[in-house]
């Protein structure tokens, strides 16, 4: 393992990196091109038994000097700390998205259920507010959105934590939109050639296909102007499409696109053209 030492001129902005074994030193100043901020990991990653003091206080101080590197603004960041943190919020996507012309599932976010929703005798969706990531021993859990019945919610003791609730749109077909600065790409999800009702992540990956979809002009549009309003350079965006148009989901700033790199769907070289601006 590496070991390296930093230190910050905030005002100027500069920052003098050296790796103390090599003797090698680095320079970043305002001439600083891009910045790929992936993801904020320290803010979730939970561990499975208690932190000592020092390392809770080495852990908060690391991710201060992380958030640090703001002072670098005339760099590109993919994307802006600050925007990453607020569009994460999926309350504030629904709103933004809707400004954006999207239509919207019926949705309810709080620690109650309402009476549209208790008298509905459709299955819904239960969501978490926030990503679930936990570590239990030495496994780590994730949480998925799952379909349920009215009666069923109605025996649950619901007010321990808050959720989102939104009306189950049946016969979908679910896409992934990948937008990389001017560039945009779409994928419908099938299995066996068909679409995937309910969560498609819970669906064996080797079930999976990434089929490439060209978006109406509409949608297209609404997807940029999405990503614009929120202040990302790059943003993964889950739809559905169903008989009557598209329906907004939610939109990731940091989510994953390895599994859709293909031939005819280059993000790793587009993301590598943006940060170098060929763009």
């Amino acid at each position: 393992m590496h070991e390296f030492r930093f230190e910050l001129d905030a005002a100027t902005p500069r920052l003098h990196v050296v790796e103390p074994e090599s003797g090698n030193s680095w320079f970043i100043d305002n001439e600083l091109v891009s910045v790929w901020f992936r993801q904020p990991v320290f803010l979730r990653n939970t561990p499975s038994m208690p932190l000592s003091p020092e390392e809770q206080l080495s852990r908060s101080q690391w991710m201060g000097f992380l958030r640090a590197m703001c002072v670098f603004d005339n760099a590109r960041w993919m994307n802006w700390p600050q925007a990453t943190y607020l569009a994460e919020s999926k309350p504030y996507q629904l709103l933004v998205a809707g400004r954006c012309g999207f239509a919207l599932p019926p949705t309810s976010i709080g620690n109650v259920l309402p009476s549209a929703f208790r008298e509905a005798k459709k299955e819904q969706i239960l969501k978490s507010v926030d990503s679930v990531l936990l570590k239990d021993g030495q496994d780590c859990l994730f949480t998925f959105s799952t379909q349920v019945e009215p009666a069923l919610l109605q025996t649950q003791q619901l007010t321990q934590v808050p959720f989102i609730l939104q009306e189950y749109v049946a016969d979908k077909t679910d896409i992934r939109v990948t937008v990389i600065g001017k560039k945009i790409f779409a994928v419908k999800i099938l299995s066996k050639g068909k679409p995937i009702q309910g969560d498609w992540r819970i669906t064996k990956k080797d079930q999976l296909e990434y089929t490439d979809f060209s978006l109406p002009l509409s949608v297209e549009k609404a997807c940029f102007e999405l990503t614009s309003i929120l202040g990302l350079n790059y943003s993964a965006i889950d739809l559905l499409e169903t008989k009557d148009g598209f329906i907004f989901l939610e939109v990731n700033p940091t989510g994953e696109w390895g599994w859709l790199k293909s031939d005819s769907r280059p993000l790793d070289r587009e993301i590598a053209s943006w940060l170098s601006l060929k763009q």
